[in-house]
């Protein structure tokens, strides 16, 4: 099997990891890859490292400029005249209707969509959908429901698969007390931790304000928080109102960290306060493969990762008083945290495993690709 992934976007976010994710799943399967994007594009590098085949696209100075449209559209054309793609993964909207364009032998298009913003409910945007492409992957059931609702797209032609977590990585393990000592937090401190870049639709202030009712009821209990930065000044902000709020010295800012597992391994209670988007939450998921008991809000992926009052406690978005008696909740219950983290990783283990992601994948394509080709079997054959 011979599969082009096209991308228009240099940026790493969650749709670009739900692509990295398929790619690494159709590697494992032994396909032959391609991936045509922006030069510095991250995507590329993640496929030069699974050895797939990487292709600029040569429209660089505005990808989204009508005169880069075109130049990367003749490129495609020439590029899919040459070679015989058995399917198409275009990532992002740009890049879909840039394939949708460009295709020639018409192998089928399947989208992938990964993304919190809404598809637009245009006539060309439906037609695209409906006439171009065989069918798209999405990373949760809101995007399933945009596409069938707002397209009209047959349901037969989406398919939900949720993003794997790396079990073998992101396991059930002691806490390090070396990282205790690094962090600051006293040897039986308890820790909850949030692990998200900051940013606003990350609820990092209603989480501040939710700490400050945690601290009243657990005096010794510390914030740990995860991630990088992606505004101007907040980092400073947050910490200030922690010093308003009382609680400045129970507030530890980790920063970006490429050992995110042992900070869950450190950590009581994971939680994600997030205001919206979560269309992959890959957090949450590693909370879960980590066996630590969640709370979190109710936005995007997250109610299909955290099973309410089995994995974890969900609220609604927004409500410190709703996020903060949560986390009392289960820092009064150590044995209820315990089950909750038990449940979790083997729900981590069944629905979010590389191995699952790769059969369920592999089990829609191969049902769309044999769609297709029946379709042009059936184009081909001379009238009766």
């Amino acid at each position: 099997m011979e599969v082009l992934f096209v991308t228009q976007s240099d940026r790493w976010n969650g749709e670009t990891e739900f692509a990295a994710a398929v790619l690494a799943a159709e590697a494992a399967m032994g396909w032959k890859l391609t991936v045509a994007a922006p030069p510095m594009c991250r995507l590329a590098a993640a496929a030069a490292a699974r050895r797939a085949r990487v292709l600029h696209l040569p429209g660089r100075n505005n990808l989204f400029s009508p005169p880069a449209f075109f130049v990367n559209r003749r490129w495609l054309t020439r590029l899919t005249g040459a070679s015989r793609f058995d399917l198409v993964h275009p990532v992002r909207a740009g890049a879909h209707a840039l394939a949708a364009a460009s295709l020639r032998n018409r192998p089928p298009i399947i989208h992938l969509r990964g993304g919190a913003r809404p598809p637009r409910g245009s006539l060309a945007n439906r037609l695209l959908y409906r006439k171009y492409t065989e069918g798209v992957i999405v990373s949760s059931s809101r995007i399933n429901d945009w596409l069938v609702d707002r397209l009209r797209l047959a349901p037969e032609r989406v398919r939900r698969i949720l993003p794997p977590v790396d079990t073998s990585r992101f396991r059930p393990g002691p806490a390090e007390p070396e990282l205790r000592r690094e962090m600051g937090i006293p040897p039986d401190a308890p820790v909850i931790l949030k692990v998200a870049r900051l940013a606003p639709v990350k609820g990092h202030p209603v989480l501040i304000e939710a700490m400050a009712r945690v601290n009243a009821a657990f005096p010794d209990a510390f914030l740990v928080l995860v991630g990088g930065y992606s505004w101007d000044d907040r980092p400073e902000e947050i910490t200030r109102r922690a010093r308003e709020l009382g609680i400045g010295a129970r507030v530890v800012r980790a920063g970006r960290r490429l050992d995110v597992e042992r900070f869950i391994r450190l950590a009581d209670v994971c939680v994600s306060s997030s205001l919206g988007s979560e269309e992959n939450s890959r957090a949450v998921s590693e909370y879960l493969a980590g066996g630590k008991p969640v709370v979190a809000t109710r936005v995007g992926v997250i109610p299909e990762l955290v099973d309410n009052e089995r994995s974890g406690l969900l609220v609604e978005p927004g409500r410190s008083e709703a996020l903060s008696e949560a986390l009392i909740r289960l820092l009064n219950n150590r044995e209820l945290a315990r089950r909750f983290g038990e449940n979790g990783r083997r729900e981590a283990e069944n629905l979010l495993s590389f191995e699952s992601f790769r059969e369920r994948l592999e089990d829609f394509l191969g049902r769309l690709t044999a769609v297709s080709e029946n379709k042009r079997a059936a184009r081909k054959e001379p009238p009766a």
